[in-house]
Protein backbone atom coordinates (compact mmCIF):
# COMPACT_ATOMS: atom_id res chain seq x y z
CA UNK A 1 0.00 0.00 0.00
CA UNK A 2 2.83 2.42 0.88
CA UNK A 3 4.52 1.66 -2.46
CA UNK A 4 1.34 2.58 -4.36
CA UNK A 5 1.00 5.76 -2.30
CA UNK A 6 4.59 6.81 -3.04
CA UNK A 7 4.20 5.97 -6.74
CA UNK A 8 1.18 8.28 -6.86
CA UNK A 9 3.29 11.11 -5.43
CA UNK A 10 6.12 10.34 -7.85
CA UNK A 11 3.66 10.42 -10.75
CA UNK A 12 2.25 13.76 -9.55
CA UNK A 13 5.69 15.37 -9.20
CA UNK A 14 6.85 14.12 -12.60
CA UNK A 15 3.64 15.21 -14.29
CA UNK A 16 3.88 18.71 -12.80
CA UNK A 17 7.55 18.97 -13.81
CA UNK A 18 6.71 17.72 -17.30
CA UNK A 19 3.95 20.30 -17.73
CA UNK A 20 6.06 23.21 -16.42
CA UNK A 21 9.08 22.33 -18.59
CA UNK A 22 6.81 21.67 -21.57
CA UNK A 23 5.17 25.08 -21.24
CA UNK A 24 8.60 26.74 -21.15
CA UNK A 25 9.85 24.77 -24.19
CA UNK A 26 6.71 25.11 -26.30
CA UNK A 27 6.32 28.75 -25.33
CA UNK A 28 9.85 29.50 -26.50
CA UNK A 29 9.27 27.54 -29.71
CA UNK A 30 6.07 29.41 -30.49
CA UNK A 31 7.63 32.76 -29.65
CA UNK A 32 10.76 32.34 -31.79
CA UNK A 33 8.78 31.04 -34.76
CA UNK A 34 6.44 34.02 -34.42
CA UNK A 35 9.46 36.31 -34.11
CA UNK A 36 11.05 34.85 -37.26
CA UNK A 37 7.81 35.40 -39.18
CA UNK A 38 7.37 38.98 -37.94
CA UNK A 39 10.91 40.33 -38.48
CA UNK A 40 11.12 43.54 -40.49
CA UNK A 41 13.55 42.59 -43.29
CA UNK A 42 13.84 46.14 -44.72
CA UNK A 43 15.89 49.18 -43.71
CA UNK A 44 18.39 47.33 -41.51
CA UNK A 45 22.09 47.75 -41.01
CA UNK A 46 24.25 45.57 -43.28
CA UNK A 47 24.90 42.91 -40.65
CA UNK A 48 21.24 42.71 -39.52
CA UNK A 49 18.82 40.29 -41.20
CA UNK A 50 15.73 41.72 -39.52
CA UNK A 51 14.40 43.56 -36.48
CA UNK A 52 11.21 43.82 -34.46
CA UNK A 53 9.72 46.33 -32.05
CA UNK A 54 7.33 45.07 -29.38
CA UNK A 55 5.59 46.37 -26.28
CA UNK A 56 4.85 44.03 -23.39
CA UNK A 57 4.46 44.23 -19.63
CA UNK A 58 4.71 48.00 -19.56
CA UNK A 59 7.86 48.36 -21.63
CA UNK A 60 9.23 48.56 -25.18
CA UNK A 61 11.56 45.92 -26.63
CA UNK A 62 13.75 46.08 -29.74
CA UNK A 63 15.10 42.78 -31.09
CA UNK A 64 17.56 42.28 -33.95
CA UNK A 65 18.62 39.13 -35.79
CA UNK A 66 22.13 39.03 -37.24
CA UNK A 67 22.86 37.62 -40.68
CA UNK A 68 25.92 35.84 -39.25
CA UNK A 69 27.04 36.90 -35.77
CA UNK A 70 28.01 40.09 -33.89
CA UNK A 71 31.59 41.39 -33.90
CA UNK A 72 32.09 40.40 -30.27
CA UNK A 73 30.34 37.62 -28.37
CA UNK A 74 27.88 39.20 -25.92
CA UNK A 75 27.77 38.25 -22.24
CA UNK A 76 25.62 36.72 -20.98
CA UNK A 77 24.36 34.79 -23.99
CA UNK A 78 21.07 33.00 -23.24
CA UNK A 79 20.57 29.46 -24.54
CA UNK A 80 17.30 27.62 -24.90
CA UNK A 81 17.94 23.92 -24.34
CA UNK A 82 17.22 22.84 -20.78
CA UNK A 83 13.49 23.33 -21.29
CA UNK A 84 13.60 20.65 -23.99
CA UNK A 85 15.83 18.28 -22.04
CA UNK A 86 13.80 18.50 -18.82
CA UNK A 87 10.56 18.02 -20.75
CA UNK A 88 11.84 14.81 -22.32
CA UNK A 89 13.50 13.45 -19.17
CA UNK A 90 10.39 14.06 -17.07
CA UNK A 91 8.20 12.66 -19.86
CA UNK A 92 10.16 9.42 -20.25
CA UNK A 93 10.22 9.07 -16.45
CA UNK A 94 6.45 9.54 -16.36
CA UNK A 95 6.04 7.00 -19.15
CA UNK A 96 8.09 4.55 -17.09
CA UNK A 97 6.20 5.14 -13.84
CA UNK A 98 2.72 4.86 -15.37
CA UNK A 99 3.10 2.56 -18.38
CA UNK A 100 6.33 0.57 -18.01
CA UNK A 101 6.18 -0.34 -14.32
CA UNK A 102 2.58 -1.51 -14.77
CA UNK A 103 2.92 -2.69 -18.35
CA UNK A 104 0.54 -5.63 -18.07
CA UNK A 105 -2.22 -3.26 -16.91
CA UNK A 106 -1.55 0.04 -18.65
CA UNK A 107 0.60 -0.75 -21.69
CA UNK A 108 -0.39 -4.08 -23.22
CA UNK A 109 -3.68 -4.88 -24.91
CA UNK A 110 -6.23 -7.15 -23.25
CA UNK A 111 -5.18 -10.80 -23.32
CA UNK A 112 -1.89 -9.86 -24.96
CA UNK A 113 0.32 -12.82 -25.80
CA UNK A 114 3.59 -10.93 -25.23
CA UNK A 115 5.30 -10.36 -21.89
CA UNK A 116 5.38 -6.99 -20.13
CA UNK A 117 9.17 -6.81 -20.58
CA UNK A 118 8.85 -7.48 -24.32
CA UNK A 119 6.18 -4.78 -24.59
CA UNK A 120 8.42 -2.22 -22.87
CA UNK A 121 11.26 -3.20 -25.21
CA UNK A 122 9.06 -2.66 -28.27
CA UNK A 123 8.03 0.73 -26.93
CA UNK A 124 11.64 1.86 -26.42
CA UNK A 125 12.61 0.45 -29.81
CA UNK A 126 9.91 2.60 -31.43
CA UNK A 127 11.40 5.75 -29.87
CA UNK A 128 14.79 4.95 -31.39
CA UNK A 129 13.57 3.73 -34.79
CA UNK A 130 11.37 6.75 -35.48
CA UNK A 131 14.27 9.12 -34.75
CA UNK A 132 16.62 7.18 -37.03
CA UNK A 133 14.07 7.14 -39.88
CA UNK A 134 13.28 10.84 -39.48
CA UNK A 135 16.95 11.85 -39.23
CA UNK A 136 17.81 9.81 -42.32
CA UNK A 137 15.05 11.54 -44.28
CA UNK A 138 16.25 14.95 -43.08
CA UNK A 139 19.76 14.19 -44.39
CA UNK A 140 18.40 13.12 -47.78
CA UNK A 141 17.39 15.31 -50.71
CA UNK A 142 13.74 14.62 -49.85
CA UNK A 143 13.89 17.21 -47.07
CA UNK A 144 13.82 19.96 -49.73
CA UNK A 145 10.58 18.57 -51.15
CA UNK A 146 8.19 19.53 -48.38
CA UNK A 147 5.05 17.77 -49.62
CA UNK A 148 6.82 14.44 -50.24
CA UNK A 149 8.77 14.68 -46.97
CA UNK A 150 5.57 15.39 -45.00
CA UNK A 151 3.71 12.54 -46.70
CA UNK A 152 6.47 10.05 -45.88
CA UNK A 153 6.63 11.14 -42.23
CA UNK A 154 2.84 10.86 -41.99
CA UNK A 155 2.87 7.35 -43.48
CA UNK A 156 5.67 6.24 -41.16
CA UNK A 157 3.76 7.48 -38.10
CA UNK A 158 0.60 5.76 -39.37
CA UNK A 159 2.46 2.44 -39.76
CA UNK A 160 3.83 2.72 -36.22
CA UNK A 161 0.34 3.56 -34.90
CA UNK A 162 -1.18 0.56 -36.68
CA UNK A 163 1.59 -1.75 -35.41
CA UNK A 164 1.24 -0.65 -31.80
CA UNK A 165 -2.58 -0.80 -31.97
CA UNK A 166 -2.21 -4.58 -32.34
CA UNK A 167 -0.14 -5.05 -29.17
CA UNK A 168 -0.86 -2.06 -26.90
CA UNK A 169 -4.14 -0.90 -25.40
CA UNK A 170 -5.65 2.12 -27.24
CA UNK A 171 -4.70 4.69 -24.61
CA UNK A 172 -1.09 3.46 -24.59
CA UNK A 173 -0.91 3.68 -28.40
CA UNK A 174 -1.57 7.44 -28.21
CA UNK A 175 1.05 7.85 -25.47
CA UNK A 176 3.54 5.79 -27.48
CA UNK A 177 3.17 7.87 -30.65
CA UNK A 178 3.32 11.08 -28.60
CA UNK A 179 6.52 9.87 -26.93
CA UNK A 180 8.06 8.98 -30.30
CA UNK A 181 7.38 12.42 -31.74
CA UNK A 182 8.53 14.10 -28.51
CA UNK A 183 11.76 12.09 -28.69
CA UNK A 184 12.37 13.31 -32.24
CA UNK A 185 11.79 16.90 -31.09
CA UNK A 186 14.31 16.73 -28.24
CA UNK A 187 16.77 14.79 -30.41
CA UNK A 188 16.55 17.64 -32.93
CA UNK A 189 17.56 20.02 -30.17
CA UNK A 190 20.36 17.83 -28.76
CA UNK A 191 21.90 16.43 -31.95
CA UNK A 192 21.29 19.24 -34.46
CA UNK A 193 20.08 22.61 -33.19
CA UNK A 194 22.43 23.04 -30.22
CA UNK A 195 25.53 21.76 -32.13
CA UNK A 196 24.73 24.24 -34.93
CA UNK A 197 24.47 27.05 -32.39
CA UNK A 198 27.77 26.00 -30.79
CA UNK A 199 29.47 26.25 -34.20
CA UNK A 200 28.01 29.72 -34.66
CA UNK A 201 29.32 30.77 -31.26
CA UNK A 202 32.78 29.33 -32.05
CA UNK A 203 32.80 31.21 -35.34
CA UNK A 204 31.95 34.42 -33.50
CA UNK A 205 34.71 33.88 -30.93
CA UNK A 206 37.33 33.06 -33.57
CA UNK A 207 36.06 35.49 -36.24
CA UNK A 208 35.87 32.71 -38.82
CA UNK A 209 33.47 32.27 -41.70
CA UNK A 210 30.40 30.15 -41.19
CA UNK A 211 28.30 28.54 -43.90
CA UNK A 212 24.82 29.91 -44.39
CA UNK A 213 23.68 26.30 -44.84
CA UNK A 214 24.59 25.64 -41.22
CA UNK A 215 21.98 28.08 -39.96
CA UNK A 216 19.42 26.70 -42.40
CA UNK A 217 19.87 23.17 -40.98
CA UNK A 218 19.14 24.35 -37.43
CA UNK A 219 16.22 26.47 -38.61
CA UNK A 220 14.69 23.55 -40.54
CA UNK A 221 14.77 21.21 -37.53
CA UNK A 222 13.31 23.97 -35.36
CA UNK A 223 10.53 24.45 -37.91
CA UNK A 224 9.78 20.73 -37.87
CA UNK A 225 9.52 20.86 -34.07
CA UNK A 226 7.05 23.69 -34.44
CA UNK A 227 4.75 21.49 -36.53
CA UNK A 228 5.16 18.51 -34.18
CA UNK A 229 4.12 20.54 -31.14
CA UNK A 230 0.32 20.51 -31.40
CA UNK A 231 0.05 16.74 -32.09
CA UNK A 232 2.25 16.04 -29.06
CA UNK A 233 0.12 18.31 -26.86
CA UNK A 234 -3.00 16.52 -28.06
CA UNK A 235 -1.55 13.11 -27.21
CA UNK A 236 -0.53 14.37 -23.77
CA UNK A 237 -4.17 15.10 -22.88
CA UNK A 238 -5.83 12.34 -24.95
CA UNK A 239 -5.84 9.89 -22.04
CA UNK A 240 -8.62 11.93 -20.43
CA UNK A 241 -10.93 11.47 -23.44
CA UNK A 242 -11.57 7.76 -24.12
CA UNK A 243 -14.24 8.59 -26.70
CA UNK A 244 -11.38 9.50 -29.03
CA UNK A 245 -8.99 6.59 -28.58
CA UNK A 246 -11.12 3.64 -27.49
CA UNK A 247 -12.82 2.71 -30.76
CA UNK A 248 -11.83 -0.15 -33.03
CA UNK A 249 -9.94 2.27 -35.27
CA UNK A 250 -8.42 4.56 -32.66
CA UNK A 251 -5.16 4.73 -34.59
CA UNK A 252 -7.02 6.05 -37.66
CA UNK A 253 -8.63 8.77 -35.53
CA UNK A 254 -5.18 9.60 -34.16
CA UNK A 255 -3.79 10.14 -37.65
CA UNK A 256 -6.79 12.26 -38.61
CA UNK A 257 -6.31 14.48 -35.55
CA UNK A 258 -2.58 14.82 -36.28
CA UNK A 259 -3.44 15.93 -39.82
CA UNK A 260 -5.89 18.56 -38.57
CA UNK A 261 -3.47 19.92 -35.96
CA UNK A 262 -0.63 20.18 -38.47
CA UNK A 263 -2.97 22.22 -40.69
CA UNK A 264 -3.81 24.46 -37.72
CA UNK A 265 -0.11 25.08 -37.05
CA UNK A 266 0.47 25.70 -40.77
CA UNK A 267 -2.33 28.25 -40.87
CA UNK A 268 -0.79 30.27 -38.04
CA UNK A 269 2.67 30.07 -39.63
CA UNK A 270 1.22 31.37 -42.90
CA UNK A 271 -0.66 34.06 -41.03
CA UNK A 272 2.62 35.16 -39.45
CA UNK A 273 4.00 36.03 -42.88
CA UNK A 274 0.73 37.40 -44.25
CA UNK A 275 -0.05 34.43 -46.51
CA UNK A 276 -2.91 32.77 -44.61
CA UNK A 277 -5.79 31.50 -46.73
CA UNK A 278 -9.42 31.21 -45.65
CA UNK A 279 -9.70 28.00 -47.65
CA UNK A 280 -7.36 26.33 -45.13
CA UNK A 281 -9.66 27.40 -42.29
CA UNK A 282 -12.58 25.84 -44.16
CA UNK A 283 -10.69 22.55 -44.56
CA UNK A 284 -9.82 22.54 -40.83
CA UNK A 285 -13.42 23.24 -39.78
CA UNK A 286 -14.90 20.63 -42.14
CA UNK A 287 -12.34 18.04 -41.01
CA UNK A 288 -13.07 18.74 -37.35
CA UNK A 289 -16.82 18.36 -37.77
CA UNK A 290 -16.19 15.21 -39.81
CA UNK A 291 -14.24 13.76 -36.86
CA UNK A 292 -16.99 14.70 -34.43
CA UNK A 293 -19.56 13.00 -36.65
CA UNK A 294 -17.41 9.89 -37.10
CA UNK A 295 -16.96 9.51 -33.34
CA UNK A 296 -20.62 10.07 -32.48
CA UNK A 297 -21.95 7.11 -30.44
CA UNK A 298 -24.43 4.73 -32.04
CA UNK A 299 -27.77 4.22 -30.30
CA UNK A 300 -27.99 1.15 -28.09
CA UNK A 301 -29.71 -1.68 -29.89
CA UNK A 302 -32.62 -3.31 -28.05
CA UNK A 303 -33.11 -7.06 -28.31
CA UNK A 304 -36.24 -8.12 -30.21
CA UNK A 305 -36.98 -4.43 -30.88
CA UNK A 306 -38.75 -4.24 -27.51
CA UNK A 307 -38.07 -1.97 -24.55
CA UNK A 308 -36.15 -4.05 -22.05
CA UNK A 309 -36.45 -3.12 -18.39
CA UNK A 310 -33.27 -3.21 -16.33
CA UNK A 311 -33.51 -2.73 -12.57
CA UNK A 312 -31.04 -0.97 -10.29
CA UNK A 313 -30.26 -4.35 -8.75
CA UNK A 314 -29.20 -5.76 -12.16
CA UNK A 315 -27.11 -2.67 -12.92
CA UNK A 316 -25.47 -2.88 -9.49
CA UNK A 317 -24.62 -6.55 -10.02
CA UNK A 318 -22.83 -5.69 -13.29
CA UNK A 319 -20.96 -2.83 -11.66
CA UNK A 320 -19.94 -4.95 -8.66
CA UNK A 321 -18.60 -7.59 -11.04
CA UNK A 322 -16.60 -5.24 -13.24
CA UNK A 323 -16.03 -1.89 -11.52
CA UNK A 324 -15.96 -2.10 -7.73
CA UNK A 325 -12.55 -3.78 -7.53
CA UNK A 326 -11.12 -0.35 -8.40
CA UNK A 327 -13.95 2.08 -7.65
CA UNK A 328 -14.42 1.48 -3.93
CA UNK A 329 -13.41 3.08 -0.65
CA UNK A 330 -10.74 0.37 -0.35
CA UNK A 331 -9.95 -0.93 -3.87
CA UNK A 332 -9.24 -4.65 -4.15
CA UNK A 333 -7.09 -3.93 -7.22
CA UNK A 334 -3.54 -3.55 -5.91
CA UNK A 335 -2.72 -1.00 -8.62
CA UNK A 336 -4.78 1.66 -6.79
CA UNK A 337 -4.43 3.00 -3.26
CA UNK A 338 -7.65 4.98 -3.68
CA UNK A 339 -10.50 4.90 -6.18
CA UNK A 340 -9.44 6.38 -9.58
CA UNK A 341 -10.57 10.01 -9.84
CA UNK A 342 -12.23 9.58 -6.44
CA UNK A 343 -15.22 7.81 -8.03
CA UNK A 344 -16.65 5.08 -5.79
CA UNK A 345 -19.40 2.75 -6.98
CA UNK A 346 -19.79 0.41 -4.00
CA UNK A 347 -23.34 1.51 -3.05
CA UNK A 348 -26.56 2.10 -4.97
CA UNK A 349 -26.50 5.77 -4.04
CA UNK A 350 -23.01 6.25 -5.45
CA UNK A 351 -23.90 4.38 -8.63
CA UNK A 352 -26.88 6.68 -9.18
CA UNK A 353 -24.73 9.77 -8.45
CA UNK A 354 -22.16 8.70 -11.06
CA UNK A 355 -24.46 7.19 -13.67
CA UNK A 356 -23.46 9.73 -16.33
CA UNK A 357 -19.76 8.90 -15.92
CA UNK A 358 -20.63 5.19 -16.10
CA UNK A 359 -22.57 5.81 -19.31
CA UNK A 360 -19.71 7.74 -20.88
CA UNK A 361 -16.89 5.42 -19.85
CA UNK A 362 -18.48 1.96 -19.98
CA UNK A 363 -21.35 2.24 -22.44
CA UNK A 364 -20.40 4.81 -25.09
CA UNK A 365 -16.60 4.74 -25.24
CA UNK A 366 -16.14 1.26 -23.70
CA UNK A 367 -12.95 2.62 -22.13
CA UNK A 368 -13.79 1.02 -18.78
CA UNK A 369 -13.04 -1.38 -17.25
CA UNK A 370 -9.43 -0.49 -17.99
CA UNK A 371 -8.33 -2.53 -21.06
CA UNK A 372 -11.49 -4.55 -20.23
CA UNK A 373 -9.49 -6.75 -17.86
CA UNK A 374 -12.71 -8.07 -16.34
CA UNK A 375 -14.18 -8.94 -19.75
CA UNK A 376 -17.35 -6.87 -19.59
CA UNK A 377 -19.57 -8.03 -22.44
CA UNK A 378 -21.49 -5.87 -24.93
CA UNK A 379 -24.73 -7.26 -23.48
CA UNK A 380 -23.75 -6.03 -20.02
CA UNK A 381 -22.82 -2.61 -21.39
CA UNK A 382 -26.18 -2.47 -23.18
CA UNK A 383 -28.01 -3.31 -19.95
CA UNK A 384 -26.22 -0.50 -18.14
CA UNK A 385 -27.12 1.86 -20.97
CA UNK A 386 -30.79 0.88 -20.86
CA UNK A 387 -30.96 1.41 -17.08
CA UNK A 388 -29.19 4.78 -17.23
CA UNK A 389 -31.30 6.08 -20.15
CA UNK A 390 -34.47 5.04 -18.35
CA UNK A 391 -33.41 7.00 -15.25
CA UNK A 392 -32.27 10.24 -16.84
Amino acid sequence: MMQIYLMDWLSLVLKLLHIIAGIAWIGASFYFNWLENKLDRLNNRDEIAGNLWAVHGGGFYHLEKYKKYPQTLPEPLHWFKWEAYVTWLSGISLLSVIYYFNASTYLLATNSSISALYGVGLSLLGLLLFWLIYDLLCKSKLVTKSAIFLAIIFIVIALFAYFYSNIFNPRAVYMQIGSMIGTVMVANVFFVIIPVQKKLVDACENSTEVSLELGKIGYLRSRHNNYFTLPVLFMMISGHYPTIYSGDYGWVILMAVIGVLVMVRHYFNLRGVGKAKNSLIAIIVISTFGLIYALAPSPIKMQDNSQEIVTIAEAQAIIEKHCVSCHAAKPANKAFAIAPNGIMLDTKEKIIAHKNQIYQQSVLSKAMPLINNTNMTDEERAKLGIWIEANQ
